[in-house]
């Protein structure tokens, strides 16, 4: 018998054959554990047979190992009209990891504000705290020796390198995974069980794995989520950080796009407040970084990381001239290198900044070109509606002025060739009216209709799309 594929999973479930569907989604898991659809259909499976408790766990895997699912809501308003049902032991065996050990890892300096929570938030979710201290003194350490549980590497130097930095805390962990957290975020209280979970999941896959988790950004009364913070990675499997900042993980001996690594996306969100305005001010993180970036491009100029960076801070800092020359370059750097996974990235940057300038073509070719990479990126699909909206309104507003400019020239055009004296009399009038209802002005396309035939009754056109307008208003 042909073993079972996605595709006739998905078949079943639409022949309501729900327990054969449970079966097959389950014989796909037990070959293939990180295939989130899997996990998705052997969910909706198991509602469907009214095992509302072993549902909630199977898409609770699913989510886990794709974080930007936009089912989850739906799934849980399904779940909350389903009985909990009988304990499924195949269920529940499919869903065991193995047991693994991770480390938090936390590099300070001056973090008194936050640090607290920060800890607070990770007790219960790892299995040690290592924090790497670079001679704080607002009384971060203080608040440390609080928590006796947790190692403190003190007078760790900079250096002007957070990889160099981080890599030295590598050698003092004893769990096989690391997590990194920065000591203004903290973990989201219902992922406090993620952390183990989703390593288990992943410890014995074949290339070392590196998990990005979830930034929840808290900026100025709005909320943004980046899913692309390779945070999770498994230790002792020649893992390490790269770059003076905004640092990579790669394997050890090998460049940024060529490390042989598995990277995925997972549901471990950590809050963080550290890009408030004001704390940012007291930071100065921006001009730090800018002089890291700079030196980074200038140690690997044909790297087209660090160029994004550094076009991306350049704009941060209002420079848009210089972002722009440097992400252009970024670009075409990029264009030689075949593992780079960040160009849409660089692309994005160059909409908005060709968007705020009117450029429109400009921006609506790099729209083109992200979508030439990947042809359902929301982000693009979204800016080339945007622009081209754009682009119609000022081609509506160009229309109407020269629409008004042709009745007007009458008075001054004095050419051998005849003019059509109609434009004067009504079509130019006509036009106004139908470009005010293209515009979605229809009060004033009325009033234009009538206008033109008060003066020309004749004009049976203009009374259709008089009387089609009025009854739709």
């Amino acid at each position: 018998m042909a073993k079972p594929t996605l595709q006739t999973v998905v078949q079943t479930l639409r022949d309501r054959l729900y327990k054969k569907a449970e079966q097959e989604a389950m014989q796909i898991l037990q070959s293939n554990p990180l295939s989130t659809q899997a996990w998705v259909y052997l969910g909706e499976a198991l509602i469907k047979q009214g095992f509302g408790q072993a549902a909630r766990k199977v898409f609770n895997r699913a989510s886990l190992l794709d974080p930007q699912a936009i089912w989850v809501d739906k799934v849980h308003s399904a779940l909350s009209h389903v009985e909990d049902g009988v304990i499924r032991p195949a269920v529940e065996r499919l869903l065991a990891v193995k047991q693994v050990t991770v480390a938090a890892a936390i590099m300070t300096r001056n973090e008194a504000r936050c640090i607290d929570r920060c800890i607070r938030s990770l007790l219960d979710a790892v299995d040690e705290i290592i924090v790497l201290d670079s001679g704080s003194t607002d009384g971060t350490l203080e608040i440390l020796a609080q928590f006796p549980q947790v190692k403190v590497l003190y007078d760790v130097a900079l250096e002007d390198d957070f990889a160099g930095k981080r890599n030295k805390g590598l050698a003092h962990m004893e769990s096989d995974w690391v997590l990194w957290v920065d000591a203004d975020e903290w973990l989201m209280e219902e992922d406090v069980s993620a952390i183990r979970e989703v390593a288990g999941l992943f410890h014995d896959a074949m290339l070392p794995p590196v998990l990005n988790i979830c930034q929840v950004n808290y900026i100025q009364n709005h909320i943004t989520y980046e899913y692309s913070m390779p945070r999770l990675f498994q230790l002792r499997r020649q893992l390490m950080y790269d770059g003076r900042v905004h640092e990579q993980v790669v394997v050890k001996g090998q460049g940024m796009f060529e490390s042989a690594t598995i990277r995925h996306a997972v549901r471990v969100r950590l809050h963080h407040d550290g890009y408030e305005p004001h704390i940012m001010e007291e930071k100065t993180k921006l001009n730090r970084n800018l002089g890291l970036l700079r030196r980074m491009v200038e140690e690997e100029p044909n790297n087209p990381g660090w160029l994004l960076y550094y076009g991306r801070e350049m704009l941060g800092h209002g420079d848009v001239d210089e972002a722009l020359r440097i992400l252009l370059e970024a670009e075409q750097k990029a264009l030689k290198v075949p593992n780079f996974g960040r160009m849409l990235d660089i692309h994005q940057y160059l909409i908005k900044i060709y968007y705020s300038r009117q450029e429109y073509e400009a921006a609506h070719a790099v729209c083109q070109r992200s979508l030439d990479i990947h042809p359902n990126y929301p982000d693009a699909l979204f800016w080339s509606a945007q622009i081209q909206m754009r682009q119609a309104v000022l081609l509506l507003q160009k229309s109407e002025k020269e629409l008004n400019k042709s009745k007007e020239s009458f008075s001054t055009y004095r050419g051998i060739v005849t003019a059509d004296r109609q434009i004067l009399e009504w079509k130019a009038d006509l036009a106004l009216a139908d470009l005010a209802q293209l515009s979605g002005k229809q009060g004033a396309a009325i009033e234009r209709y009538e206008q033109v035939l008060n003066k020309h009754p004749e004009l049976e056109q203009v009374k259709r799309k008089l009387g089609k307008l009025k009854s739709s208003t």
